[in-house]
């Protein structure tokens, strides 16, 4: 079978000695991504799949396009490493295309093939122009063919899909994310992934509202984010005893910090049992009053971990951009407040002392002890590609 994709990576070529381990990586997300419908091989500089027979090409197009570490890939063909047979494959390959103008671009990785890359593009440009009536535009085309000769063999494609990019998911290790279920916190989640991190999502549950729901909607947006590391974690953390202990024994107006610190804590601890290196959150700068700089210093001071917030610098439409491309928006604007929401005053602290704070919990008695509880008696539920996916290949 002539089918191929062709996938191109653009950080990954930037790691030096390093490359290789990115490269492996990757094609072992690519596979989890294609299952059994492909194989997968590195080639100079790029990965190739050879679709089976019984492969679906949308499927496989839908998996790919959410594999971090891909820059972009394209719907291909192979041809033999010969002028006439590579002519005659491109005319195949542009007649499922609608076009009126096309330029040729060649790139030829085995320098041994005794035409060059422009005479390459002439020959075939020519080729197409003639037998399919068709113009030749090299500034501004309908459509560009790029042909690419390896030693292994030719291929082509006239479509360039983008991925997300970034690096291969678990190159930077594992981390623990805090999933509120707003709209923040997903993308938050996602940029992570990109960066080569595993997620382990932890979700501090609202015992205010009504569980089924609740639990439903966090559910979906971790099965949407598990389509792009294949599998997942999820650990909702029954927070009720928690929340009237902080409602005994702190001020309203600084209730919230004393919470997002408590918070703080358990995915701390979890980042312990799971062997996770760091924390990672939907704080963006300045949007809710948990989020100024001074109550940032003082959340984040909870943490023995290092705290990583992606969107610190981005504001709401940014982020919504974001969420709509990943899938996660339209689960994220349900209704849900988050568990804190209920213990906001009328006019929160915007500027927490530490000192008073840590004070407040000083004086909370068990609070190591109801944490300690709140961990045990989480709730894990595990995640892999759902039914419409290709599969997820395995380890």
């Amino acid at each position: 079978m002539d089918a191929r994709i062709i996938i191109h990576y653009s950080e990954i070529a930037t790691k030096g000695k390093n490359r290789a381990y990115f490269e492996n990586a990757l094609v072992k997300r690519i596979r989890q991504a294609v299952g059994g419908q492909a194989q997968v091989y590195k080639r100079y500089g790029r990965i190739v799949c050879v679709p089976h027979d019984h492969a679906d090409p949308q499927r496989l197009r839908d998996n790919l396009k959410r594999v971090p570490g891909i820059a972009h890939f394209s719907m291909g063909v192979a041809a033999p490493k010969d002028v006439e047979a590579i002519k005659e494959k491109a005319a195949e390959l542009l007649r499922q295309s609608e076009f009126a103008t096309f330029g040729v671009r060649t790139n030829r990785s085995d320098k041994t093939f005794p035409v060059n890359s422009n005479e390459i593009s002439r020959q075939v440009g020519g080729y197409l122009a003639a037998t399919l009536d068709k113009k030749v535009n090299l500034t501004r085309p309908d459509l560009w063919l790029f042909i690419e000769l390896t030693h292994r063999e030719t291929l082509l494609y006239s479509e360039k899909i983008p991925g997300p990019g970034g690096l291969p998911v678990g190159v930077s290790g594992k981390v623990v994310a805090s999933l509120s279920g707003g709209i923040d916190s997903p993308v938050a989640a996602w940029m992570m992934m990109k960066r080569g991190c595993e997620i382990i999502f932890g979700h501090i549950r609202n015992e205010t509202q009504f569980a089924g729901a609740a639990v439903s909607k966090i559910e979906n947006l971790v099965s949407t984010l598990a389509r792009s590391q294949r599998r997942a974690k999820l650990y909702i953390f029954p927070f009720g005893d928690i929340q009237r202990h902080i409602i005994a024994f702190v001020p309203a107006k600084e209730r919230m910090i004393v919470y997002r610190r408590c918070m703080m804590r358990l995915l701390n601890m979890l980042a312990e049992q799971e062997g996770a290196g760091a924390i990672v959150t939907g704080d963006s700068l300045g949007q809710v009053a948990s989020q100024t700089l001074d109550n940032m210093r003082c959340i984040q001071a909870a943490s023995e971990r290092p705290v990583l917030a992606p969107l610190v610098g981005l504001n709401k439409d940014e982020i919504i951009a974001i969420a709509e491309q990943v899938g996660t928006y339209e689960d994220s604007i349900q209704p849900y407040p988050d568990c804190c929401s209920f213990m906001i005053a009328p006019h929160p602290e915007t500027r927490a002392n530490l000192e008073e704070i840590e004070r407040y919990e000083a004086n909370m008695p068990q609070l190591d002890e109801l944490l300690r509880q709140c961990l045990e008696q989480a709730e894990l539920r595990l995640f892999s590609p759902r039914e419409d996916d290709a599969g997820d290949g395995g380890d």
